[in-house]
């Protein structure tokens, strides 16, 4: 138990402390315990409101989890003869699990799409991920989509032996 207090403390010592900027606060004294950056002084570009990028690619990764898990425990497969609402249920339970409850996922795939309107952007702000499994239902295609990004994973065994990753772009603007 000492040695545990010991280490604790020895953490707490090595851990560097964020100054705290008094020239910031309000003169009346009620300032805010949270602080934001000005924009202006930042040198990233700002995001557009919804997802990041970063967190479309989680949300692709958790939508994966969730899928392969799904077709380990079914012969490999994502789907047979085109029946999608298990794999459906399989995704939308990882991406609740993981935090990610407001990405709607679409009851049936979106191989209406294509190849290139998978991508194509949403009408409105918001998150959603669309599905397009291979002929033989033992690949899969999951992008995540918003009205101005995308982000996707791609498996087809009978192309690649891995997923091929589609970093975050400008999703195609709908027409």
């Amino acid at each position: 138990m000492a040695l545990r207090a010991l280490i604790f403390a020895g953490l707490l010592l090595a851990t560097p402390v964020v100054a705290q900027d008094s020239s910031s606060a309000s003169s009346d004294g009620s300032s805010s315990a949270s602080t934001t950056l000005d924009a202006s002084s930042s040198t990233q570009p700002v995001q557009p409101a919804g997802l990041s990028d970063a967190d479309l690619e989680l949300v692709v990764r958790a939508a994966y989890t969730g899928a392969s898990a799904f077709a380990a425990a079914h012969g490999n497969y994502f789907a047979r003869d085109g029946v999608l609402p298990p794999l459906h249920d399989a995704i939308a339970a990882e991406l609740g699990k993981e935090g990610y409850t407001s990405v709607a996922v679409p009851a049936v795939g979106s191989p209406e799409l294509g190849a290139d309107g998978i991508k194509t952007c949403l009408a409105s702000a918001g998150t959603e991920l669309r599905l397009v499994t291979t002929t033989y239902g033992d690949g899969l295609t999951i992008v995540a989509v918003t009205d101005t990004r995308a982000f996707g994973y791609a498996y087809d065994p009978h192309k690649a032996a891995g997923i091929v990753v589609t970093k975050a772009e400008d999703c195609a603007k709908p027409n």
